[in-house]
């Protein structure tokens, strides 16, 4: 009873010193991303605008997929049509910016809920390969001479966003947090349990009464509202929009790789992959710019291969990170 009594006041004290090591680390964070536009190099404020865009690419697909275990090669679909749907709205309606992204996102939602009932039908590998399909045929319906007149075919959108770098930045930090906070509502609520069900088994989750189609669905917008936003600003941060570069299989892998190095159906896993994985990319691209990407892909199989379950999970299996899902 003693030995029982030691081991929940430890758990406790571990569990209140994250807390405040996760309030101070994040304090601290926020000071330095509001002041480093103005005491930092533009480059350093072009990485971290780039980093923040694969933490909200990674929070977003982690959301879905990380906690139904339902992957998603079809992701950049929804940061795709939402870019579109933002270039347009700017372009040609006049819509100012910060409308016409979250009106991307919106449509990215819409986009997601109109797949998920048929698309979340399929399991395992054949919902994996059902949405990478999908992906090719969207590209190729953005490039096609039927959505031209809106689309501008494969020449798309010269596209020159007025907002400053600063702007974007801080617009993309926001984002992040955003991403950030919902993913960790989520994860440590009732609605993050019972997808997390439907990952360790479907059929039992629905024998308990969880409505798993409405479970899946619910995850699906929100994962697409959260990579929507970060694809508009993506387009804006890129200045140009066509169909290979807005459906490109590359803004869906890397959210994976990067959720996989930091651990899947965590809070802080996509965070500390993107970490890892952007800043790999950027020194392997500074000192080996012909053949950096190879050597990326060979880190990253590295990475997960050492680290199968994600840096978060192998450290709560050693005991350095208490076992809750607040992390």
């Amino acid at each position: 009873m003693t030995e029982n009594v030691t081991e929940i006041n430890t758990s406790t004290k571990i569990s209140q010193a994250a807390k405040r090591v996760s309030f101070a680390g994040g304090l601290l964070f926020f000071i330095l991303y509001v002041i480093l536009p103005f005491i930092g190099s533009a480059y350093l404020v072009n990485l971290l605008l780039i980093f923040f865009i694969y933490v909200a690419y990674s929070e977003g697909w982690n959301i879905m997929s990380g906690l139904t275990g339902y992957v998603n090669f079809g992701y950049s679909i929804f940061s795709g049509v939402s870019g579109y749907a933002s270039a347009i709205l700017i372009i040609d309606l006049g819509i100012y910016w910060p409308i016409a992204w979250i009106a991307g996102a919106v449509f990215s939602i819409i986009v997601a809920l109109l797949l998920g009932g048929i698309m979340l039908r399929l399991r395992g590998s054949y919902f994996a390969i059902g949405m990478l399909a999908l992906l090719l045929g969207v590209k190729l319906l953005f490039a096609s001479k039927y959505l031209a007149p809106v689309t501008r075919g494969g020449y798309g959108f010269p596209f020159i966003e007025p907002v400053s770098q600063t702007t974007m930045y801080y617009a993309a930090g926001i984002v992040t947090m955003f991403s950030i906070f919902i993913a960790y509502k989520i994860i440590t609520s009732p609605f993050g349990t019972r997808l997390i069900s439907i990952r360790e088994d479907e059929e039992a989750a629905g024998s308990l009464g969880i409505n798993a189609t409405k479970e899946k669905i619910s995850a699906f917008a929100i994962s697409a509202f959260i990579g929507g936003i970060a694809g508009s600003i993506h387009v804006a941060f890129s200045n140009y929009l066509e169909p290979d570069t807005a459906f490109s299989t590359q803004w869906t892998i890397l959210p994976i790789v990067m959720v996989l190095l930091g651990g899947q159906g965590t809070v802080w896993g996509p965070v500390i992959g993107a970490i890892i994985l952007t800043f790999i990319e950027e020194i392997f691209w500074s000192y080996f710019p012909g053949s950096y990407m190879m050597i990326y892909a060979l880190v990253m199989i590295f990475l997960v291969i050492w680290m199968p379950k994600g840096i978060i999970e192998s450290l709560k299996d050693k005991e350095v990170l208490p076992r809750t899902r607040a992390i």
